[in-house]
C-alpha cells in the first residue's frame, strides 16, 4: 500500500513539475513573439528617422545615386544653409517659446482641475469633467477661432497661438491627473490636513512630489503637440519673425523654386533633436503616468 501510494505520489509530482514547464515554456514564447512584434514595429516607426538623419549628410546628388547607404563624405553643409536660408534660428526660438509656455499654463491648469475633480465633492463634477471627456473628441473649428483671436488683437503674435493651444490640451491632460490623483490614498491627505495643513498645503507637500510620472506624461504631449503643430501657427501666424519650425521649414522647403530634399531633412533633423531630448529624459515615468487609472477610476 505504501509503495502504491509512493508511486501516485511520483506520478502526481512528475505531473505537476511538466505542468510547470510547459506554463514556462508557453510564458517563454509568449514573451518571444511578443518582443519580436515590438522589434518589427521599432524598425518601422525608427528606420524613416534613422534614414532622414544619414540622408541629411549627403549632397544632392549622392541622395539620388545612393539613397540606401552610408554618406561618402558628410555634407555639414546642408545644415548651415538649412539654418540660414531657412531663417530656422527665430523659428527655433518661437517654438521654444511656444511650447514651454503651452507645458507650464497646461501644467498649472490641468494639475489643479484634475486634483479638485478626483478629490473635491463637487456638485457638478461629473457632469464637468464629461464636458471635458466631450471635448476631447470635438474638432476645433478655425474660421471662429480666428475671429476670437483676432477681437483680441492677438493675430501673428505667440500669445494668440499659446492660447488656443493650451486650451487644445487641457482636457487629456485634466483626464490624466483625475485618474493619478484618485489612485493616492486618501489617508495620506488627510494625516496632512489633521497635522495643520491646508487643502492646498497637502496638495503641494504630499500630492505634487508623487505626482512625477503624470506631469511627465502630460509634459511630453504637450511638448511633442505644441512642437508639431502646422496648421494653427499657418493661420494665425503671418510674419517670418513669429512663425514656428513646422511652417518655417515648409517656407523653406520651396525657397528656391525646388525641393532640395537634403537641406529640408537637415531641417527636419533640427527639428526633431529637441523632441527626442525630451522624451529620453522623462520617458521613464511616460507609461507609468499613462497607466495610472486604469484599475481604479
Amino acid at each position: 500500500m505504501a509503495v502504491k501510494q509512493g508511486q501516485y505520489m511520483s506520478q502526481k509530482s512528475i505531473a505537476a513539475r511538466s505542468s510547470q514547464l510547459g506554463i514556462k515554456g508557453q510564458d517563454r514564447m509568449r514573451r518571444i513573439v511578443s518582443h519580436l512584434i515590438l522589434a518589427f514595429f521599432g524598425v518601422v516607426v525608427g528606420y524613416p528617422v534613422l534614414w532622414m538623419f544619414i540622408a541629411s549628410f549627403k549632397s544632392g546628388g549622392e541622395l539620388m545615386s545612393n539613397p540606401w547607404g552610408l554618406p561618402a563624405n558628410l555634407a555639414l553643409t546642408n545644415y548651415t544653409t538649412a539654418w540660414a536660408a531657412g531663417q530656422l534660428g527665430p523659428a527655433l526660438r518661437n517654438s521654444i517659446i511656444v511650447a514651454l509656455a503651452t507645458v507650464f499654463l497646461v501644467l498649472v491648469i490641468s494639475m489643479l482641475a484634475g486634483y479638485a475633480l478626483a478629490r473635491f465633492r463637487l456638485r457638478f463634477s461629473v457632469a464637468i469633467f464629461l464636458m471635458f471627456i466631450v471635448t476631447m473628441q470635438a474638432p476645433v473649428p478655425i474660421i471662429p477661432l480666428y475671429i476670437l483671436i483676432a477681437k483680441f488683437n492677438l493675430i501673428d503674435t505667440l500669445p494668440g497661438l499659446i492660447l488656443p493651444t493650451v486650451a487644445n490640451g487641457i482636457p487629456l491632460s485634466i483626464f490624466i491627473f483625475r485618474a493619478f490623483f484618485r489612485q493616492i490614498p486618501a489617508e495620506l491627505i488627510d494625516a496632512a490636513v489633521v497635522d495643520g495643513a491646508s487643502r492646498f498645503g497637502a496638495f503641494w507637500r504630499i500630492v505634487l512630489p508623487i505626482s512625477t510620472p503624470a506631469i511627465a506624461t502630460v509634459g511630453i504631449l504637450q511638448f511633442l503637440g505644441a512642437w508639431n503643430d502646422f496648421f494653427n501657427p499657418l493661420v494665425l501666424l503671418h510674419s517670418a519673425n513669429t512663425r514656428t519650425l513646422p511652417v518655417a521649414i515648409q517656407s523653406f522647403s520651396y525657397t528656391f523654386g525646388r525641393t532640395n530634399w537634403e537641406q529640408v531633412f537637415a531641417a527636419l533633423s533640427i527639428a526633431s533633436i529637441p523632441m527626442i531630448i525630451v522624451y529620453l529624459l522623462l520617458q521613464r515615468w511616460f507609461i507609468r503616468g499613462l497607466t495610472a487609472g486604469a484599475v481604479k477610476g
